[in-house]
Formats: C-alpha cells, sequence, structure tokens
C-alpha cells in the first residue's frame, strides 16, 4: 500500500496537527479535555502510520515519531497555558542552570534565565510493529527519572550558586524558584502497563523533587479502532493536566505586577562555572522531521 492510499484512510498527521494548533488558537481553548479526542486521534493516526510501516507523505523518516510526539505535547500544553494566562509561555526553551544549560520543555518568562515556572513534558509508550515489541509506558524511566530531579535541582541552584545553604530539603525545595512540574501523557500497553504504577511513579518524585504532576494516559479501545483515555485512580498528589495547568496558570497570574510584568530575573553576582562554557543537555527542538 502506498503512502497516498494510507492517508485516504488514515489521514495525515501533520495536517491533522497543525488543525488542531489552529483550533487551540482560534477558539481560546484552555483545557486539555476539551481537546483530549482531537489528540488521542493525532496519536492513533502516528501509530497506525508505525505499525503500518508506511511514512506519511512529506515525512522523512521513522525515527522523528516520537520526538514529534514529545514536541508536539509540549507546544500543546503551552498554547493552553498562553490562553489561560494570556502571558508568553515558551515551549523546548533553553535555560541556565548551576553546573549545565537545560532544554525545558515549558518555561515562564519565556527567557534563558530564572525562570519563575519550569514543567517537563513527556510522552510514553509505543505499540508493536514488525519484529519490535510494544515499548511500555515504563519504559526507561529509571533515566527519566534521574533527568527530572536533576532539572529540577540544577535549575534550582542556578539563583545562589555556590552560597546555597539548603538545610531542610523539603523546605528549600518548595520555597525555592522555579517550581517545577512533571506532564506526562502515556500509552498503555493492555496487559502490561498500570496506571497505578505511573501514579506511583510520579507521586514518588512529587515527594522528593517536584512541585507537582499532571498524568493523562490511554490505551486501545475494544474495537481496535483508536485510543481511548483512561481514568485516574484517586490520589491527592497526581492529578489531570488541566489541574496542574490551572496551578501554574495561578503561579503565573500570582507573579505579574499590575501591567501584566513577570519580575526581573535574579542574577547572581558569581557563578560557579563560566556561562560560556556550561554544557547543554538539549534534545531535539523540532518536530517529525520532514523530507
Amino acid at each position: 500500500m502506498t503512502s497516498a492510499d494510507f492517508e485516504s484512510r488514515a489521514g495525515n498527521p501533520a495536517t491533522k496537527w497543525e488543525d488542531l494548533k489552529a483550533r487551540v488558537q482560534g477558539e481560546a481553548i484552555q483545557r486539555f479535555v476539551d481537546v483530549q479526542e482531537a489528540w488521542l486521534d493525532l496519536m492513533w493516526t502516528l501509530d497506525a502510520y508505525r505499525v503500518a510501516q508506511i511514512l506519511p507523505v512529506g515525512f522523512k523518516d521513522f525515527g522523528a515519531f516520537n520526538r514529534g510526539k514529545g514536541n508536539w505535547f509540549a507546544e500543546l500544553l503551552s498554547l493552553l497555558l498562553h490562553n489561560r494566562t494570556h502571558h508568553r509561555v515558551a515551549a523546548r526553551q533553553r535555560v541556565r542552570g548551576f553546573s549545565q544549560n537545560h532544554q525545558i520543555d515549558i518555561a515562564w518568562p519565556a527567557r534563558g534565565e530564572d525562570p519563575l515556572v519550569c514543567c517537563e513534558s513527556k510522552v510514553t509508550g509505543a505499540p508493536a510493529y514488525g519484529s519490535t515489541p510494544a515499548r511500555g509506558a515504563l519504559a526507561d524511566f529509571s533515566n527519566r527519572r534521574k533527568e527530572l530531579k536533576f532539572a529540577a535541582t540544577d535549575l534550582k541552584l542556578y539563583r545562589r550558586q555556590q552560597q546555597t545553604v539548603i538545610e531542610h530539603w523539603d523546605v528549600w525545595r518548595q520555597s525555592e524558584r522555579p517550581k517545577a512540574f512533571f506532564l506526562w501523557a502515556a500509552r498503555l500497553e493492555p496487559g502490561k502497563d498500570r496506571i497505578a504504577a505511573l501514579v506511583r511513579e510520579a507521586r514518588d518524585l512529587i515527594d522528593t523533587y517536584l512541585d507537582g504532576a499532571g498524568l493523562f494516559a490511554w490505551q486501545p479501545n475494544q474495537a481496535g479502532d483508536g485510543y481511548e483515555p483512561v481514568a485516574l485512580p484517586s490520589s491527592e498528589r497526581v492529578t489531570s493536566l488541566d489541574d496542574v495547568l490551572y496551578r501554574i496558570a495561578s503561579e503565573i497570574n500570582a507573579l505579574v505586577d499590575e501591567q501584566g510584568r513577570p519580575p526581573p530575573p535574579i542574577r547572581p553576582e558569581r557563578t560557579a562555572l563560566d556561562p560560556r562554557q556550561l554544557p547543554d543537555d538539549s534534545g531535539d527542538a523540532d518536530g517529525p522531521e520532514r523530507a
């Protein structure tokens, strides 16, 4: 089957993504729940091409698919936050930390030093294709967990550099800027993944390093022709994406002045490392590669 034939059945993911962005911007949508069906359709479309091993028209390679999911998710969340706050929220922002530069999925203010709110977003899980087994929602999460903890701490250390006195860890991490959040979208593999395990992982991060975590999960529907959302178990710590987006928006609105301006950045008089020589932790800032 040619890509054109497959597109006539499944649609083109790039077109669906542009339509989703245009809808969020044109209708000033503020809640993920209002576009979750369009998001699930987009994820199903991308996965359908991957399972069929057919490249959509205009796409360069399959390796860009998962990168595209993550980048699109970060951009979608930044657009929703912009509509909630009417302030520019940067997606894929390069930010200076204590020991290195970080590429942060969502940052406010949209500046390269001393942001006040930072969010890491992840899209995990993928179906089997060919001889490749399905990738679980928690695959390689031990590395992701380390990245989240390190970035949250390194960004908070930027303000005080060597002079930082942490004392009680929880008091320091909860009071120091930037506030650090985790926004997680996950495909659950039937018979393998359990939503409770994802909630437990996110809750452990909140209890030790982060200020909040939101989760949205999905699984194949019974008909096998699309995805359906998976309900979150009751938890006082891990909540829906919209609850965390509301909290982030409240943080932003509480910090701006009467003219809607954020506080100026705090610049340490001395830094532990020469900013010109800070290493980078920069991922792929683009969406799916196209020919």
